[in-house]
Protein backbone atom coordinates (compact mmCIF):
# COMPACT_ATOMS: atom_id res chain seq x y z
CA UNK A 1 0.00 0.00 0.00
CA UNK A 2 1.53 3.79 -1.23
CA UNK A 3 0.94 6.03 1.11
CA UNK A 4 0.26 9.72 0.03
CA UNK A 5 1.88 12.83 1.09
CA UNK A 6 -1.21 14.98 0.21
CA UNK A 7 -4.94 14.79 -0.14
CA UNK A 8 -5.71 13.92 -4.02
CA UNK A 9 -7.63 17.55 -4.36
CA UNK A 10 -4.01 19.30 -3.46
CA UNK A 11 -3.89 20.33 -7.51
CA UNK A 12 -7.14 21.82 -7.19
CA UNK A 13 -6.76 23.91 -4.06
CA UNK A 14 -2.79 24.95 -4.91
CA UNK A 15 -4.63 26.45 -8.31
CA UNK A 16 -6.90 28.23 -6.50
CA UNK A 17 -4.62 29.44 -4.40
CA UNK A 18 -2.49 30.70 -7.42
CA UNK A 19 -5.55 32.56 -8.84
CA UNK A 20 -6.11 34.04 -5.94
CA UNK A 21 -3.00 35.68 -5.08
CA UNK A 22 -2.58 36.69 -8.71
CA UNK A 23 -6.04 38.33 -8.50
CA UNK A 24 -4.86 40.24 -4.98
CA UNK A 25 -1.56 41.41 -7.16
CA UNK A 26 -3.73 42.83 -9.72
CA UNK A 27 -6.09 44.47 -7.11
CA UNK A 28 -2.49 45.98 -5.12
CA UNK A 29 -1.03 47.22 -8.75
CA UNK A 30 -3.39 49.03 -10.05
CA UNK A 31 -3.30 51.68 -7.77
CA UNK A 32 0.82 51.70 -8.35
CA UNK A 33 0.22 51.66 -12.01
CA UNK A 34 -2.90 54.34 -11.92
CA UNK A 35 0.07 56.77 -9.92
CA UNK A 36 2.86 56.06 -12.08
CA UNK A 37 1.25 56.11 -15.61
CA UNK A 38 0.13 59.70 -14.33
CA UNK A 39 3.19 61.11 -12.09
CA UNK A 40 3.36 64.36 -13.57
CA UNK A 41 0.00 65.50 -12.67
CA UNK A 42 0.99 64.23 -9.39
CA UNK A 43 4.26 65.31 -9.22
CA UNK A 44 4.26 69.26 -8.51
CA UNK A 45 2.56 68.29 -5.24
CA UNK A 46 5.11 65.68 -4.37
CA UNK A 47 7.29 68.48 -2.16
CA UNK A 48 10.20 66.22 -0.60
CA UNK A 49 10.92 65.08 -4.08
CA UNK A 50 11.52 68.79 -4.67
CA UNK A 51 13.87 68.84 -1.78
CA UNK A 52 16.30 66.36 -3.32
CA UNK A 53 16.49 68.02 -6.81
CA UNK A 54 20.29 69.55 -7.64
CA UNK A 55 19.69 73.51 -8.72
CA UNK A 56 19.75 75.03 -12.06
CA UNK A 57 23.49 75.78 -13.40
CA UNK A 58 25.13 77.10 -16.21
CA UNK A 59 28.38 74.91 -17.25
CA UNK A 60 29.38 76.42 -20.32
CA UNK A 61 28.34 79.92 -21.91
CA UNK A 62 25.96 77.59 -23.69
CA UNK A 63 24.84 74.62 -21.63
CA UNK A 64 22.43 75.25 -18.61
CA UNK A 65 22.11 71.69 -16.47
CA UNK A 66 19.48 70.80 -14.14
CA UNK A 67 16.25 68.86 -12.57
CA UNK A 68 12.61 68.50 -14.61
CA UNK A 69 11.62 71.89 -15.85
CA UNK A 70 7.60 72.75 -14.64
CA UNK A 71 5.94 75.35 -16.68
CA UNK A 72 7.82 78.57 -14.88
CA UNK A 73 11.44 76.94 -15.69
CA UNK A 74 10.96 76.89 -18.97
CA UNK A 75 9.34 80.03 -18.77
CA UNK A 76 12.89 81.40 -17.22
CA UNK A 77 15.15 79.59 -19.26
CA UNK A 78 13.37 80.91 -22.33
CA UNK A 79 14.15 84.61 -21.19
CA UNK A 80 17.26 83.48 -20.94
CA UNK A 81 17.68 82.50 -24.79
CA UNK A 82 17.43 78.95 -24.14
CA UNK A 83 15.81 77.29 -26.91
CA UNK A 84 16.66 73.72 -27.21
CA UNK A 85 16.07 71.31 -24.20
CA UNK A 86 17.81 67.69 -24.15
CA UNK A 87 16.08 65.65 -21.64
CA UNK A 88 17.64 62.59 -20.13
CA UNK A 89 14.18 60.96 -19.47
CA UNK A 90 13.63 57.06 -20.48
CA UNK A 91 10.24 56.95 -22.23
CA UNK A 92 10.10 53.05 -20.80
CA UNK A 93 10.18 54.28 -17.22
CA UNK A 94 6.39 54.85 -16.87
CA UNK A 95 7.08 57.50 -14.70
CA UNK A 96 9.40 59.17 -16.70
CA UNK A 97 6.67 58.95 -19.92
CA UNK A 98 4.36 60.78 -18.05
CA UNK A 99 6.99 64.01 -17.22
CA UNK A 100 7.88 64.01 -20.93
CA UNK A 101 4.62 64.08 -21.95
CA UNK A 102 3.83 67.08 -20.03
CA UNK A 103 7.45 68.62 -20.87
CA UNK A 104 6.31 68.11 -24.88
CA UNK A 105 3.15 70.28 -24.03
CA UNK A 106 5.08 73.45 -22.44
CA UNK A 107 7.67 73.11 -24.72
CA UNK A 108 5.39 72.94 -27.52
CA UNK A 109 3.62 75.88 -25.93
CA UNK A 110 6.69 78.37 -25.95
CA UNK A 111 8.28 77.21 -29.05
CA UNK A 112 11.29 75.89 -27.80
CA UNK A 113 12.61 72.49 -29.83
CA UNK A 114 13.37 69.33 -27.71
CA UNK A 115 15.47 65.98 -28.22
CA UNK A 116 15.49 62.70 -25.96
CA UNK A 117 18.96 61.70 -25.31
CA UNK A 118 17.54 58.58 -22.59
CA UNK A 119 19.97 57.34 -20.06
CA UNK A 120 19.27 55.04 -17.36
CA UNK A 121 19.54 56.10 -13.99
CA UNK A 122 20.67 52.97 -12.88
CA UNK A 123 23.89 52.33 -15.07
CA UNK A 124 27.23 53.81 -15.22
CA UNK A 125 27.82 56.23 -17.91
CA UNK A 126 30.40 53.48 -19.74
CA UNK A 127 26.44 51.35 -20.08
CA UNK A 128 25.63 51.03 -24.07
CA UNK A 129 23.03 53.25 -23.52
CA UNK A 130 23.89 56.03 -21.20
CA UNK A 131 27.61 56.08 -23.70
CA UNK A 132 25.56 56.08 -26.48
CA UNK A 133 23.61 59.32 -25.19
CA UNK A 134 26.60 61.23 -23.97
CA UNK A 135 28.08 60.89 -27.16
CA UNK A 136 24.89 62.04 -29.07
CA UNK A 137 24.80 64.74 -26.76
CA UNK A 138 28.51 66.36 -26.72
CA UNK A 139 28.12 65.84 -31.15
CA UNK A 140 24.54 67.73 -30.93
CA UNK A 141 26.34 70.37 -28.45
CA UNK A 142 29.82 70.78 -31.13
CA UNK A 143 27.36 70.86 -34.20
CA UNK A 144 25.68 73.82 -32.42
CA UNK A 145 27.96 76.05 -30.45
CA UNK A 146 26.14 79.21 -30.15
CA UNK A 147 22.66 77.48 -29.57
CA UNK A 148 21.76 77.71 -25.50
CA UNK A 149 20.54 74.81 -24.61
CA UNK A 150 19.23 73.23 -21.11
CA UNK A 151 19.97 69.78 -20.59
CA UNK A 152 18.09 67.93 -17.49
CA UNK A 153 17.27 64.78 -15.55
CA UNK A 154 14.65 64.22 -12.91
CA UNK A 155 16.69 65.41 -9.94
CA UNK A 156 19.24 67.02 -11.95
CA UNK A 157 21.99 65.66 -10.23
CA UNK A 158 22.55 61.77 -11.39
CA UNK A 159 22.45 61.77 -14.97
CA UNK A 160 23.13 65.57 -15.32
CA UNK A 161 26.20 65.08 -13.31
CA UNK A 162 27.90 62.14 -16.17
CA UNK A 163 26.96 64.98 -18.99
CA UNK A 164 28.73 67.42 -16.95
CA UNK A 165 31.56 65.69 -16.23
CA UNK A 166 31.57 64.16 -19.96
CA UNK A 167 31.44 68.39 -20.84
CA UNK A 168 34.72 69.43 -18.40
CA UNK A 169 37.14 66.34 -19.82
CA UNK A 170 36.27 67.41 -23.21
CA UNK A 171 36.62 71.24 -21.64
CA UNK A 172 40.30 70.18 -20.51
CA UNK A 173 41.06 69.08 -23.68
CA UNK A 174 40.09 72.46 -25.15
CA UNK A 175 39.82 75.55 -22.65
CA UNK A 176 41.37 76.19 -19.75
CA UNK A 177 38.18 75.40 -16.91
CA UNK A 178 34.96 77.73 -17.00
CA UNK A 179 33.16 78.76 -13.88
CA UNK A 180 29.89 76.44 -13.34
CA UNK A 181 27.86 79.62 -11.57
CA UNK A 182 24.30 78.61 -10.23
CA UNK A 183 21.05 79.89 -12.37
CA UNK A 184 18.52 80.65 -9.84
Amino acid sequence: MTQQFWPADMPQRLTGVALRLGLLAVILAAPAYVFLSNFATFEPYLYPLHLLQGNVREVTHTVIVGPYPDYGLISDLRERGVRTIISLLDKHLIYEKSLIRKEDLYAGQMGIREYDFPMDSREPPTSRLNAAALRDISRYIRRHPHTKVYIHCYLGKHRVGDVVDMLRAQRKDQTPSAVEAPVR
